[in-house]
């Protein structure tokens, strides 16, 4: 089987060869060119066996899903090694100002000042009258590369609706209106909602989408909020726009580090086919053994070689963690790490990625 054809295959739940190896930072279209040569080096191994994800842009940012045409970069300047970027929002009743810093060697990008720091901040940002981000379209398949019947995935991702109210403001706010305000966040969320779905809509209006990434239910995973707090913030949101994937004939993929013991059972619910990475103790608070027992064979799961791990221990710990990876079952199992390497492949990184491999040639067949 190709690449491409045992991916999707594992995320339908069909019959396929091996199990399928997913690298963070390794999805290249060619496996040519690249400056790292330990990554260049486990690309020359296995580079055939990874997908890559060829992307349609959907837009969608994490300040209320605001139109990127009433958001313009401000200023720009490069302070103790990373780049610091000021975006204006314009709203009718008042500019709201972000600030955000950016690592280029790890693609890190972080916030220095949210653009909503209260109450009435809020009201500005939604003040902004809806219209679809300007370059919003279907996948366009004229120049797709040539891997692509291999290895390619027509992909497209958006966060959480939820996430794109929460990521506008300080995390302590948004907690604290969990607890005070938690009406006024579900009707915020139900409006990102709302653009998340238009902005799908006319990006699934061809059927051609076969994958979509939604990441951020982690924010309110227990114990980072209460259990409620989840189940009114992210299962009706998600549960609807998962529907409408399906209904374009796309795969859904739900992104969520921490401790998912509690809330496995409701991404099942909600109809994801991918829940990763599924970290195991003491990151994340079930086994990936656990996990498969608890999915029994409804969700695919992907996991759970944690980077910390490949970048830190030895060899043999790698090895150890990667047996474990299929202890418990491989139907409906993606073997990946949780996390891409954030600098060049040391040698250490370098000799863990191979034993990792190694394990993987000799368990992933299937029986």
């Amino acid at each position: 089987m190709t690449a491409r054809e045992r991916f999707l295959g594992a995320l339908r739940g069909e019959e396929i060869d091996r199990v399928p190896i997913d690298l963070h930072s390794f999805n290249h279209p060619t496996n040519r060119g690249l400056s790292d040569p330990g990554m260049q080096e486990i690309l020359d191994r296995v580079g055939e066996e990874l997908v890559f994800l060829h992307t349609v842009p959907a837009e969608v940012n994490r300040y209320l899903v605001t139109p990127p045409q009433f958001m313009r970069e401000v200023k720009r300047e490069v302070r103790d090694g990373a780049v610091i970027t000021t975006t204006e929002i314009d709203t009718p009743k008042g500019v709201l100002t972000a600030v955000t810093g950016t690592n280029e060697i790890s693609s890190t990008v972080w916030t220095v000042k949210y653009p909503v720091e209260s109450r009435e901040d809020i009201e500005k940002i939604r003040s902004v009258p809806w219209e679809l981000p300007e370059g919003v379209a279907p996948p366009d398949l004229s120049n797709l590369p040539e891997a692509f019947p291999r290895r390619g995935i027509m992909h497209t991702g958006a966060s959480s609706p939820f996430v794109c109210v929460a990521g506008m403001m300080p995390y302590q706010m948004f907690l604290e209106m969990c607890a005070t305000e938690l009406g006024l966040l579900k009707e915020l969320t139900e409006q990102c909602y709302e653009r998340i779905r238009n902005v799908l809509e006319v990006i699934f209006s061809t059927r051609q989408i076969e994958f979509v990434w939604m990441g951020g239910c982690e924010w309110v995973t227990p114990p980072m909020a209460p259990h409620h707090v989840y189940e009114e913030l992210v299962q009706p949101f998600e549960a609807k726009l998962i529907a409408q994937m399906h209904a374009a004939g796309a795969l859904s993929h739900v992104h969520c580090h921490g401790n998912v013991r509690s809330t496995l059972e409701l991404a099942i619910a909600r109809g994801a086919d991918l829940f990763e990475p599924v970290e195991p103790p003491p990151d994340g608070d079930i086994t990936f053994a656990e996990a498969k027992a608890l999915a029994a064979g409804r969700i695919t799961l992907g996991g759970n070689i944690e980077a910390r791990i490949l970048e830190n221990e030895t060899p043999e710990e790698v090895e150890a963690a990667s047996r474990a990876a299929f202890e418990g079952g491989k139907h409906r199992m993606i073997f990946q790490t949780t996390a891409g390497p954030l600098c060049n492949l040391t040698p250490r990184m370098l000799a863990n990625y191979h034993r990792m491999i190694d394990v993987w040639e000799e368990l992933s067949p299937m029986e």
